[in-house]
């Protein structure tokens, strides 16, 4: 049997999403999944979305596609459908103002775990040929996880809506029809996007600093009055970072900010930050017993392979 549709779990410019079942042929519930759902003749995004999805699955740190179909609802209109994986913990967005609400900020070793797998999810992205374009709290969704909880509550992340991802090429995207410029939320768009027009890998790893700022903080990074008082501020201004956190936490965020996105890290060389390292060596230390690590004063090493890693992690 089909996909049931249950009821709507959120909105978006491209229409709504759903709760549904699959039923097997015992009438129980066989599986869920979250659905996008859009009138065919508004799906073209969807539907690319669809495309980009196929060629990234596989990766543990992007939400997961199950396939796509056409049918007729609400006065025979026909829609498109985008099956999911659904997230039972809602978005990132949640989870921070969770977070904020009960005066708990997350951790430095927490934000240093769930940035790993933001990295390793846009390093997958990157590496397959796409610019995300839109990463942003609202767009990371949350996933629980058992082995995890026994380790102090950490969850899975993994990135979603590929609505506006570009294919890169050279280091630069391959823009059809009419340019727009900064196609992504302005709020988490670099400068070279509004000045330029200039969408490449850095731009994910810019939104990735604004990202992982609201984690530390609770807050977004930009204080502004309107749209065009805060295009002013991304083009003129230097994100403003937190003062009450480390060293090395500063210059993490440092390393996302840096204007020139020719200069900007990648996400392989942040992934080798001490500040990565050193969350990977405090959260992984139980495990990590017996096995060779090489500490220094910059940060933490560790010689385990990435598969442990990953084994540790997500599984």
């Amino acid at each position: 049997m089909g996909w049931k549709k249950l009821y709507i779990l959120g909105e978006g410019s491209y229409g709504k999403v759903y709760y549904a079942v699959k039923i097997n042929s015992y009438g129980l519930c066989a599986s869920v999944a979250a659905v996008k759902c859009a009138e065919i003749h508004r799906s073209i995004s969807l539907q690319q979305e669809a495309q980009i999805l196929t060629t990234l699955k596989g990766c543990p740190h992007v939400v997961q596609f199950f396939g796509a179909d056409v049918s007729i609802d609400d006065g025979n209109v026909p829609t498109y459908n985008l099956f999911l994986e659904y997230a039972c913990g809602g978005s990132l967005h949640d989870m921070i103002i969770n977070s904020k609400r009960g005066m708990i900020k997350m951790s430095e070793l927490e934000v240093g775990v769930y940035t790993y797998q933001l990295l390793k999810g846009i390093q997958h992205v990157h590496e397959m040929g796409w610019i995300h374009c839109n990463i942003k709290p609202a767009n990371i969704l949350v996933f629980d996880n058992a082995t995890n909880s026994e380790r102090g509550g950490m969850s899975k992340l993994k990135l979603a809506d590929f609505g506006l991802s570009l294919r890169v090429g050279e280091g630069m995207t391959y823009l059809t029809g009419t340019p727009s410029r900064n196609r992504g939320t302005l709020l988490y768009a670099p400068p070279e996007s509004l000045t330029d027009d200039f969408h490449a890998k850095a731009y994910d790893i810019w939104s990735l600093g604004c990202t992982v700022t609201e984690m530390m903080t609770g807050n977004r990074i930009w204080i502004y009055s309107d749209n065009k008082d805060l295009q002013w501020k991304i083009i003129n201004e230097d994100p403003m970072i937190p003062s009450n956190i480390s060293e090395i936490a500063k210059d993490f965020l440092y390393k996302c900010f840096i204007k020139d996105p020719q200069r900007r890290w990648t996400s392989e060389q942040l992934l080798q930050h001490p500040f990565i390292q050193q969350a990977l060596c405090n959260y992984l230390m139980p495990e990590t017993q017996g096995l060779t690590a090489r500490v220094d004063p910059l940060g933490c090493q560790i010689s385990i392979p990435e598969r442990d890693f990953i084994n540790l992690l997500l599984e």
